[in-house]
């Protein structure tokens, strides 16, 4: 054989550069050297020469930094801190590159590592250190950081260049230098020899040839420089002696362990091609065994199965049956949750299933809806949160679904302006009912206490009313009137009250105000008083037990002596004044006020249309005057004015007023009020005389008013005369009614004011907070099944439930819903639920969110009504196809498991098909290889026979690189590698 050539292929080596995978960096970093610098010998040139740049950047970078510090307006601290650390490690680097570049042994490299990190450890310890424990400063460490680091950079440079020098030994650390001898053949020394030839292939990376007169093997795969496609020869060459004979004449299965300790087999025909491999990965050697048996026993007899879609499989668990819908893939889409006692009862679950699933309602929540479900054959609903928990339940049922649909319709738009107001917290509530304006008082203990006296037209006026009693309530005075009483008050020009009128105007309180009870006010023009009082105005009023306004002041008084003497001047008017009745004009006579006589000719509504102009001495001279004027005003009436007079007329619209006038002629009082009749006039007038005797009460302040309507009630007025409040409830006796007042004035003093809607919200503490919805009567709408331990976030769940209100479905579970569930960092999945929550399918996948979980029920959806039933045995092939649309089978089990799968592709579903005849041949006849160790394995081909080198791992090593004609050839071939391949010589062409 000494005229013959050979190549080896080492496959196993090249395997093993994929599994490593080099980066692009890596291939960069050679490429540049070799360009820039030369053929590196080993990786260590390559990145010793890069750490040696990178520590001279650094180093510089230092450098610079103290430059610029120095100079710039850094603290010279800070500066001499990064420039340090910086231009230490430049120096690290660059010594350890260049130690990296020399020819020094493993062990002085590793003695290398040592004192690079010893001297990474002295950089660390400097940036903590300094300045703070730096010199006379802290605990002084400078000394020790210094130490570190000197005795690191001293180990790396001692071993890149002292230690040779100083031992004379460069044996110990600086490695041999290869020698220029010729190879054996060259020099007549040996008749037989190999050669390594390395050489680059067309990407520019690293192959090899072994030589022996023709190329035997070659390698299949490329190494990315040259040490390491070294490396990978080195390995063959140290394996290769060693290496077993195994001649394949049959299909075999070939056990083996690969390098993560995991046991795998492979089914190969005779001629070395692989047509299948497990589909999964064994702990020990008997599993895989124990998976080859299965193959061997099952395989050849196993049928073909196909799913199109997707199709319902049937399995037994403990007794019970379940069914499962899988797709095309064998994933699994769903699975009951029950379980059934017969095969039939889980077929006829799986059909509703398909049946259900497809029109049921999905709950996709994202923060609360309104459930409608039926109980006790009456319809209610309730609130449930994003995670289908019932977060409220409402406290009326409805006859119809359709009645609790529309009350639910009715009051999500009132939700989401609903006011939160918190039980136990007195508080006043302003709403809206029948186009009018109320307000109430609800104490702490949930009661109605006070409310307004009326209907207002406008929130401003319950506002004004409200804000009026809590402000007066608690220094306001008890009082009570029997039949009438004067009230002396002060007046504030700058208040102001709402008006409870059409135009929905303030009105300033600069004058007093109308009986609010339907009562005649009477007004005295009076001249007493300042023109220009100081501090605030008094006037007066005589009210009655009903708050209707007899009489009162229009003019202020100074002070209130001055206000109760002109009641008492009124009271002498009103005694000694007589009735006057006339319909028309009237000529009057009278005295005046220093003894002169007068006339004037008034009109019915008290208006002077003409006066005398001039004084007499006597009556009968003032009336000859008159006579004259009387001639021209024929029906004009006569009136001697010798007192003061009540006198009833005519005003506008035929409607009856009187008035009071004083033996002067003057207008005292006149009614402003108008009356359908004469009686009714008089009425009004005699009211007055009634109650001209009753007592006068200074009024500074509020007041709660008693008074009996059967039982005790009491209305609470302000000094100006406005009754602002009444109570909710009577006490059967004033003693009562007054210990009522103590406690409404607390709480009057105390509330706050909130406006609610058709709806609100009310915060409760029983132990923990919760909250209800009350309708604009109190009357409980819901109450919440949720609770929390502090009040803040209880208002938090009752704001976000206001805040999306608008937005929240209304549905109702007939047969079954779809319902998703958030598992967090599990996923998204989805259970099939009926009215009463019961689960009775579940999804049989996670999906990372929930737009995939979504598309994964729209799938289900599609394929669930079209599934049809698959039973699978044992063992059963299924064919499948791949990405690029090619088709290849796999041994499935009973479960579905994968267990096998055929590493050969087809371009139809009908070849796959038909390849599986040879393939259950293959798995009958195929025999069991244990692989320990590293062998030749000598098989047939089409043509003839070949030899590959395979490692312990299964993986192929080196192939021969033709195929010989007898098994004799083939054989010499594979000894003459196995003879001269550990001794190869290496040659590197380019």
């Amino acid at each position: 054989m000494s005229g013959r050539r050979f190549i080896i292929s080492h496959q196993s080596y090249a395997l093993e550069l994929r599994m490593s995978a080099p980066s692009e960096i890596h291939r960069s970093l050679y490429r540049l050297y070799e360009r820039y610098v030369g053929e590196p010998d080993s990786g260590k040139d390559v990145y010793g020469y890069w750490l040696f740049i990178l520590g001279y950047v650094v180093g510089a970078a230092g450098i610079v930094a103290f430059v610029i510090g120095y100079g710039g307006s850094i603290a010279e601290e800070r500066m001499i801190h990064i420039s340090g650390v910086t231009a230490s490690l430049g120096l690290v680097f660059c010594l350890f590159g260049i130690g990296l570049m020399l020819p020094v042994r493993k062990r002085g490299i590793q003695a290398s590592v040592v004192g690079l990190v010893v001297s990474l450890v002295g950089v660390a310890m400097y940036g903590i250190v300094y300045p703070d424990n730096w010199r006379h400063r802290g605990a002084g460490y400078d000394v020790e950081v210094i130490a570190v680091y000197a005795v690191g950079i001293a180990i790396i440079a001692g071993v890149a260049a002292l230690v040779p020098v100083l031992t004379g030994r460069k044996g110990m650390f600086v490695e041999e230098e290869g020698t220029s001898e010729d190879p054996p053949i060259l020099t007549g020394d040996a008749l037989e020899d190999a050669q390594f030839a390395i050489f680059r292939d067309e990407h520019g990376d690293w192959k090899w040839n072994v030589l022996h007169r023709e190329a035997l093997a070659t390698s299949t795969s490329s190494a990315v420089t040259r040490p390491e496609a070294r490396e990978g020869i080195d390995r063959v060459k140290s394996q290769i002696s060693s290496a077993g004979l195994m001649e394949l004449t049959t299909a075999a299965f070939r056990l083996y362990e690969d390098r993560d300790g995991n046991w795998q087999w492979t089914l190969a025909r005779d001629d070395g091609s692989v047509v299948a491999d497990c589909s999964r990965e064994f702990g020990r050697r008997e599993g895989a065994e124990e998976s080859v048996s299965f193959l061997k026993d099952r395989g050849p007899d196993a049928d073909v199965i196909e799913i199109e879609g997707a199709a319902f499989t049937y399995t037994e668990e403990r007794g019970k049956w379940h069914w499962h819908l899988v797709d095309d893939e064998h994933t699994t889409l769903a699975v009951d949750e029950v379980g059934y006692d017969e095969q039939d009862d889980a077929e006829a679950a799986a059909q509703t299933f398909a049946e259900r699933f497809t029109d049921a309602r999905l709950l996709d929540i994202e923060h609360f809806g309104v459930e409608l479900y039926e109980t006790d054959d009456e319809w209610t609903w309730c609130f449930v949160d994003d995670a289908d928990d019932v977060v409220a339940d409402a406290a009326d049922t409805y006859d119809t679904r359709r009645e609790a649909e529309e009350a639910a319709e009715a009051l999500l738009p009132a939700l989401e302006s609903a006011s939160v107001t918190v039980a136990g917290e007195p508080t006043y509530e302003l709403y809206e009912e029948d186009d009018d304006w109320q307000w109430r008082l609800v104490d702490e203990a949930e009661d109605i206490v006070a409310r307004n006296p009326g209907a207002a037209v406008d929130e401003e006026r319950v506002e004004w009313e409200a804000g009026q009693f809590g402000e007066n309530a608690d220094q306001a005075d008890v009082v009570e009137i029997e039949e009438a009483e004067y009230e002396v008050y002060p007046s504030d020009e700058k208040r102001t009250v709402p008006s409870n009128d059409d135009d929905h105007l303030p009105k300033a309180v600069d004058e007093p105000a109308a009986a609010t009870d339907g009562g005649t006010a009477v007004t005295f023009d009076e001249d007493e008083g300042p023109a220009e009082p100081e501090g605030p105005d008094w006037h007066w009023r005589l009210v009655t037990e009903d708050r209707e306004i007899v009489a009162a002041s229009t003019d202020p008084h100074a002070d209130a002596d001055s206000a109760a003497a002109a009641i008492e001047r009124v009271r002498e008017q009103a005694n000694e004044a007589e009735l006057i009745e006339f319909e028309q004009s009237a000529f009057q006579v009278y005295e005046a006020d220093d003894g002169e006589w007068r006339w004037r000719l008034i009109d019915e509504d008290g208006n002077v249309l003409a006066d005398s102009g001039e004084e007499h001495t006597s009556r009968s001279e003032a009336a000859e005057a008159m006579m004259t004027l009387k001639e021209r005003a024929p029906d004009a009436e006569l009136l001697e004015i010798e007192t003061a007079a009540f006198e009833l007329f005519v005003g506008e619209n035929d409607e009856w007023g009187w008035r009071l006038i004083d033996e002067g002629g003057q207008l005292v009082a006149e009614d402003p009020a108008t009356h359908p009749t004469r009686d009714a006039a008089r009425d009004a007038m005699n009211r007055l005389l009634e109650h001209l005797g009753s007592d006068v009460r200074t009024m500074e302040n509020a007041a709660f008013q008693t008074y009996v309507d059967e039982d005790w009630h009491w209305r609470f007025v302000l000094p100006s005369g406005e009754t602002v409040a009444v109570d909710d409830e009577p006490a059967p006796t004033r003693d009562d009614l007054v210990d009522q007042i103590e406690d409404v004035r607390e709480a009057a003093s105390s509330g706050r004011q909130s406006t609610i809607g058709d709806v609100a919200v009310q915060l409760y503490e029983s132990g923990t907070w919760s909250w209800r919805l009350l309708d604009r009567d109190r009357e409980a709408v819901a109450d919440a099944t949720v609770s929390y331990t502090e009040r803040a976030d209880a208002l938090d769940h009752v704001d976000a439930c206001r805040t999306h209100a608008t937005d929240a479905p209304i549905f109702t579970i007939e047969d079954a819903a779809i319902r998703l569930e958030d598992g967090a960092e599990d996923g998204w999945c989805w259970d099939l639920v009926d009215a009463d929550r019961t689960v009775s399918a579940r999804g049989g996948t996670v999906a990372d969110t929930k737009e995939a979980e979504l598309d994964e029920i729209d799938e289900i959806r599609r394929l669930a009504p079209m599934a049809g039933r698959v039973d699978f045995d044992v063992a059963s092939f299924e064919l499948v196809s791949n990405e690029d649309d090619r088709w290849q089978w796999r041994l499935i089990d009973e479960d579905g498991r994968p267990v096998a799968a055929g590493t050969e592709t087809y371009e139809t579903n009908e070849a796959a098909r038909e390849s599986l005849d040879d393939v259950r041949t293959l798995i009958g006849n195929a025999s069991i290889l244990e692989i320990d160790s590293v062998s030749f394995e000598l098989h047939t081909d089409e043509d003839g026979w070949v030899w590959r080198l395979v490692d312990e791992f299964g993986s192929t090593m080196a192939e021969s690189t033709q195929t010989y004609e007898n098994r004799t050839d083939a054989r010499e071939a594979m000894d003459a590698v196995k003879s001269h391949a550990p001794d190869g010589w290496l040659t590197f062409t380019e």
